[in-house]
């Protein structure tokens, strides 16, 4: 029993002893491997290190900065370049068409050429009633004379706008016509006054219309300014007033110039009756005949009325303006006629 023993123990030993050997064989081999694979990480892991510094960043920040740096210098070059040509080229143009333009057009009107510095007047009688129909007049952009009946509903109104405008003004006198029908109006002289009281209707009548007022010529009026006598007390009223008188010529024996003759006095009278007939082409008609009597004369005296022919006559003065200093005329106020 105890051989079979001993025997059992002796076959049970190399046995242990060989599994000792194959796990440090496994073991040594496997730390082998380990040392080895460490050594090669070493190896490779230190190949890796130099290819870190080549990062895109820096590149990618240098490349802004450059960019930055390209752009700064190229923006200022539409900036001063870019607005001075186009605006250059497109402001000649138009200054050319500007100046062209009046060349281009033909004139609608048939306005002669200004002969002798030839002068135009136009007076528009009959203010007072309307101050909204006057403004139509003193919106004008030349010297016009606006005349205003006295003692009517809008009288001083009209005046102090006309001062304000920059306009002349003047008072339109009534007077007595040959048609003793005829009612001239308010303020008006008549056939029954005396000299003084003649004088002195036309001083009050200059006196509403203020310090403003420059002269005056007569509504109607026929049956007086024929009477050399009646005629010559409206005179003397306007000389010890200051002002000038214009005869209006409502009649053809007036003897207005004969009675400032006598007191050497210079007055002036009214060559056209622009609006007798309400019409356009009647109206052109007459102003191309002051146009000549104009240029034969020097001077032209042309009369509208600012009621009667509100809705033509401003619109058609604005219109021919610019055509008439182009062919030279001079538009001008009495009180500046030489």
């Amino acid at each position: 029993m105890k051989m079979s023993a001993k025997k059992k123990t002796k076959r049970k030993s190399p046995k242990i002893i060989l599994e000792k050997k194959k796990v440090f064989i496994l073991t040594s081999s496997i730390i082998i491997l380990c040392i080895l694979l460490l050594f090669i990480n070493i190896l490779f892991g230190s190949e890796p290190q130099p290819a870190k510094p080549v990062t895109p960043p820096k590149p990618v920040q240098t490349e802004k900065i450059v960019n930055t740096e390209k752009k700064a210098p190229v923006t200022p070059k539409p900036k001063t370049e870019s607005p001075t040509k186009p605006t250059v080229k497109t402001q000649e143009p138009v200054e050319k068409q500007s100046q062209a333009k009046p060349q281009v057009n033909t004139c609608p009107y048939d306005i002669p050429q200004a002969e002798k510095g030839s002068t135009l007047v136009f007076i528009i009688d009959d203010a007072g009633h309307s101050l909204e129909n006057l403004k139509k007049y003193t919106a004008l952009p030349f010297p016009i004379t606006i005349a205003v009946l006295p003692r009517v509903a809008e009288t001083e109104a009209c005046a102090r706008h006309i001062v304000a405008a920059k306009k002349e003004l003047i008072l339109h006198q009534p007077m007595q016509a040959e048609n003793l029908s005829v009612n001239p109006g308010p303020g008006a002289i008549t056939q029954n006054m005396n000299l003084g009281e003649i004088k002195a209707t036309v001083k009050a009548n200059l006196a509403q219309l203020g310090s403003g007022v420059k002269g005056l010529n007569n509504h109607e009026g026929s049956l007086i300014t024929e009477d050399e006598v009646r005629i010559g007390a409206v005179l003397d009223a306007a000389r010890e007033y200051g002002v000038y008188f214009i005869d209006s010529r409502t009649t053809a024996q007036t003897k207005a110039k004969e009675a400032a003759d006598i007191r050497g006095m210079t007055i002036r009278h009214r060559d056209i009756f622009i609006d007798n007939i309400i019409d356009k082409n009647e109206m052109l008609k007459q102003i191309y005949h002051g146009l000549a009597l104009a240029n034969k004369n020097g001077t032209a005296i042309m009369i509208g009325h600012v009621d009667k022919s509100v809705h033509v006559l401003p619109d058609l003065l604005m219109d021919m303006y610019p055509y008439l200093t182009e062919k030279g005329y001079t538009l001008e106020v009495p009180s500046r006629l030489k």
